[in-house]
């Protein structure tokens, strides 16, 4: 077995547009690490990454920093499934050559693990994904308080709306944390309406709308620029 090795899904050169302190749409390499500790709406035929929940490919950390160095984009964007399902000794040194090589890290990771991990201090922007009711998952997540205390400025946490009752979990979380005292510049809140289906679904003007009339100003529409450029692709690009 390789020493120093993660399970990976995939490598590929693209856009990141998901909020992060980067800014959306800015070029990323991704590494796309195997496994979730989720699974996000089931009794809607699943989330758009079940493929992502197999085994992998187990790469050794030196090859996956050679893909980065081959690549040669300053930025790489770590997720999943669930990248913090493989914390440890092996993303640690991940992180800590990427921070060698002055490569700026995002992490998408959901709201059940703590912040507190090896390697942090190597990753520049943590986007949090916090599970609201439609995925069947918020049971799962971690106090919103504690967690919004223990990020930084450079970090999000993401609500993913599928329909109203959605957007009144984010909506509550988003007037809690007006509430609560913490050390320093807070974390940013990202409202990120998900695309309508047949069943329905929350447009992004329909959330725009109801940001505005609720006066949460504090809070920033994620629209999810990669499914609105290739909104019909069958792989990752």
């Amino acid at each position: 077995m390789k020493t120093q090795a993660l399970r990976v899904t995939s490598l590929f050169l693209s856009i990141d547009g998901e909020v992060n302190a980067r800014g959306q749409g800015s070029p990323s390499f991704f590494i796309r690490l195997a496994g979730c500790n989720l699974r996000c709406w089931e009794a809607f035929g699943g989330c758009d990454t079940v493929y992502s929940f197999g085994p992998g490919t187990l790469m050794g950390v030196d090859e996956l920093l050679a893909r980065v160095d081959a690549a040669g984009c300053p930025k790489v964007t770590l997720t999943g499934g669930e990248p913090l399902l493989q914390r440890g000794p092996a993303l640690a040194a991940l992180l800590r050559g990427l921070g060698e090589r002055g490569v700026f890290v995002s992490m998408e990771t959901n709201g059940s693990f703590d912040p507190d991990f090896e390697g942090r201090e190597h990753v520049g922007s943590l986007v949090y994904d916090y599970k609201c009711p439609s995925t069947g998952c918020t049971a799962a997540m971690r106090p919103f308080a504690g967690l919004w205390r223990s990020l930084g400025a450079s970090d999000y946490i993401k609500f993913v709306l599928r329909d109203a009752g959605d957007y009144a979990f984010a909506r509550e979380r988003a007037l809690e944390a007006r509430s609560l005292n913490r050390v320093g510049p807070p974390p940013r809140l990202a409202f990120s309406p998900m695309l309508p289906t047949p069943e329905g679904g929350l447009s992004p003007r329909e959330l725009t709308a109801r940001l505005l009339e609720d006066r949460l100003f504090e809070a920033q529409v994620n629209v999810q620029l990669h499914k609105y450029i290739w909104p019909d692709a069958e792989t990752e690009v």
